[in-house]
């Protein structure tokens, strides 16, 4: 089960991270993108983060997201510069994104679990054992009453998960990987989930299904805006999916 149809904070973020890069554009003066600097304050105020344990750090995924918004490329947490750098290029409204669609904020990952099999700390150490009764890899050991499973031995078969009578043994997938149909989520060397573009069709299933909003697409929300202010006519075509 995904969050597709559930309104979170990974919403909100996204709206006035859009809202912000439209006003940007409709007030944007030739030569001026310093408002860009001052978004991420707007976005999160004060001193005290809100989602994570570092409200610098909530600013730097928001600054990136900014730059995504308008189309701009991706950067590393190792790479110093002002989210404004080369922002001068979306002034022009023919300017497309470039490829990838789809990126990971790579700071912003939480590294989440892909594919291993766990006991929660509710097991009640029953004395019957099954779990590890079945297990034909003998990777559960006791201590202190308490199940455990020794990830080197386990094998993810779940025979574990399907005798325990009190369901306190899961399966910890990343949700970005589950949601892939491609299978074009991998695991970079950090442990942090990484897009195989060659597999990838910017389908944004990932990036719905994301619970830490590490996954942005790239958006030309400033160039579409700087195409209706011009004197150039604009025409849209409406996709047949908005009449849903």
């Amino acid at each position: 089960m995904g969050m597709r149809g559930i309104h979170t904070s990974v919403n909100d973020i996204r709206r006035a991270i859009f809202s912000e890069v439209a006003k940007l554009s409709y007030n944007y003066k030739p030569g001026d993108l310093s408002e860009m600097e001052r978004i991420p304050y707007r976005v999160i105020p004060g001193e005290i983060s809100h989602y994570r344990d570092d409200v610098f750090l909530e600013r730097a995924i928001v600054r990136e997201r900014i730059r995504l918004a308008m189309g701009l490329p991706l950067r590393k947490a190792s790479e110093h510069a002002p989210v404004s750098t080369g922002a001068e290029e979306c002034v022009h409204p023919e300017k497309y994104y470039q490829p990838p669609l789809i990126n990971i904020i790579k700071f912003a990952c939480h590294s989440c679990p892909d594919n291993k099999v766990v006991i929660t700390d509710q097991c009640q150490g029953c004395l019957a054992r099954p779990c590890s009764q079945v297990c034909p890899k003998d990777a559960i050991y006791f201590e202190r009453g308490q199940a455990h499973i020794d990830s080197s031995k386990c094998i993810k078969c779940g025979k574990c998960m399907s005798v325990c009578q009190y369901g306190v043994i899961l399966r910890m997938q990343r949700p970005c990987a589950v949601a892939c149909g491609m299978k074009a989520i991998v695991t970079d060397e950090f442990g942090r989930a990484d897009i195989d573009q060659e597999k990838c069709v910017s389908c944004g299933m990932c990036l719905a299904n994301c619970p830490f909003g590490a996954i942005a697409d790239k958006a030309q929300i400033f160039q579409c805006i700087q195409a209706i202010r011009s004197e150039i006519p604009v025409y849209a075509a409406i996709a047949p999916a908005i009449a849903g």
